[in-house]
């Protein structure tokens, strides 16, 4: 259900994106896409892993679930005020124009909102998808209904930012309504957990922190050595990696509870479930690579327009990021379920700064191509290393690929195909039609996928 309702919601996200592309142009998407990146950053503070730790023990323990959840509200009301602080302070330093720091002066009031996102937590811990689904398309219809409008009345960036807040807003207070509803109260701001949580948590939190900053700090170096238009064409093309990160989500959002409850107690109930995880973060990574490698110039065009196509050629390296973040997603999470989460925050750290020198030399030589390819190779590092440390902890032997390594296969096919079509002159839709035709048939054929699990799928769906 959540791969169904995100993908449909990734179609609006496309579309929105696409509009505000246009309502703003390249320099001021540029200025735009920089002030959601730095806030989002600072935001990141308010939660600082916690959530992903307090998910872990409640799902060990159910019945102390309130007690953690009250630990994350209360954690964050004490860092609000802070973060606030930080954001406006960041505004007033990197605002280039008016629309710029107004817009970002507007976007800090939706920070206090964040607050009751916790209650989300709920409904993971009893793998109950239709709440978040609900509120996630509620948010994109109210967002993409304002963005339409502002694109038609010819607004700007203050009005997208006051949209940005309302709609926030309403989909936060629905979700604590459906969240009061499903447990007959609201958990409160609670001391019991606070201190447990901050010293469990705190290592995650920093390695969070420093994963969110190496993941998105070179749109920032973008903006500040090749300027606006550079990263106005650097953030459109980054948008879509951003928007898919729906696939590990909604594969995580799921199985993360399953993989806290086995560990420690059932070893092989783990190594059946991420080996699952696994399998299913290839077939959406694998198969998206493939067609950013032949499609990307249609893509770009067809998005966000001619004045973008000069960012096309980042579009695949981002591809190749994005298989390594889906993966990355698995690893991360076993880690924090290991119990191995202060090794995480050497490994974040070193991917830091290598991630900030590589930029540095990079973005002035090849501009946002230097921060795309730097992308890549900072997931490398990342993935290297926690997969080292997953297989130490679990006395791993050799990975044998099975189904991973045929959806490999897969993929490889399906790019061939493309590039064939694509010689041959076929437009845009003959590619998606290729690929939505030839990648579900590629993987039965090679039995990367079998009819059996779509037997489970359509039964569990329907039990539901």
């Amino acid at each position: 259900m959540q791969v169904v309702v995100r993908v449909g919601n990734l179609g609006v996200g496309v579309v929105v994106t696409a509009l505000v592309v246009r309502t703003l142009g390249g320099t001021g998407y540029g200025q735009w896409s920089t002030v959601l990146v730095v806030l989002g950053l600072i935001a990141y503070f308010a939660n600082f892993g916690m959530e992903e730790l307090a998910l872990r023990e409640a799902a060990r323990a159910p019945e102390h679930e309130f007690e953690w959840l009250g630990a994350v509200m209360l954690l964050r009301l004490l860092v609000m005020g802070p973060i606030i602080l930080v954001s406006l302070a960041a505004i007033l330093i990197l605002h280039e124009s008016r629309e710029m720091l107004i817009a970002g002066l507007i976007l800090v009031i939706a920070e206090p909102f964040g607050g009751i996102s916790a209650l989300g937590l709920m409904f993971q811990l009893r793998v109950d998808n239709r709440v978040p689904m609900l509120v996630l398309t509620l948010r994109s219809v109210l967002w993409g209904v304002a963005v339409l409008i502002i694109h038609v009345q010819h607004g700007g960036m203050i009005a997208l930012a006051v949209a940005m807040v309302a709609t926030n807003g309403v989909g936060s207070i629905v979700q604590a309504l459906f969240a009061l509803k499903l447990v007959g109260r609201w958990p409160r701001p609670s001391r019991g957990r606070l201190r447990e949580l901050v010293r469990l948590g705190l290592p995650v939190g920093i390695a969070g922190a420093l994963i969110v900053s190496y993941a998105r700090i070179d749109q920032v170096i973008v903006f500040a050595v090749s300027g606006s238009h550079d990263a106005g064409l650097y953030g459109a093309v980054y948008n879509i990696l951003d928007q898919s990160h729906f696939v590990p989500i909604s594969i995580l959002t799921t199985l993360s509870p399953v993989l806290a409850a086995a560990w420690p107690h059932d070893r092989a109930r783990l190594l059946r479930t991420a080996r699952l995880t696994g399998e299913l973060l290839a077939v959406g990574s694998f198969g998206a690579l493939a067609f950013s490698l032949v499609a990307a110039g249609p893509i770009v065009r067809l998005i966000f327009g001619a004045e973008f196509s000069a960012a096309a050629p980042a579009l695949p390296v981002l591809g190749g990021a994005f298989v390594l973040i889906c993966f990355g997603y698995l690893n991360g999470n076993l880690v924090v379920v290991l119990g191995m989460q202060r090794r995480m925050l050497d490994i974040s750290l070193l991917a830091l700064v290598a991630n900030l020198a590589g930029n540095a030399i990079l973005v002035p030589l090849f501009g946002f191509m230097g921060a795309a390819s730097m992308t890549v190779v900072t997931e490398v590092v990342v993935l290297a290393l926690t997969w080292r440390l997953i297989e130490r902890k679990l006395e791993l032997g050799r990975p044998r690929l099975g189904r991973i390594g045929r959806t490999g296969i897969a993929a490889a096919l399906l790019t061939a195909a493309l590039f064939a079509v694509k010689l041959a002159g076929g437009p845009l839709g003959a590619l998606v039609a290729v690929a939505v035709v030839g990648y579900p048939a590629l993987l039965f054929g090679l039995r990367a996928v079998e009819p059996g699990d779509l037997r489970v799928l359509l039964k569990r769906g329907a039990a539901a």
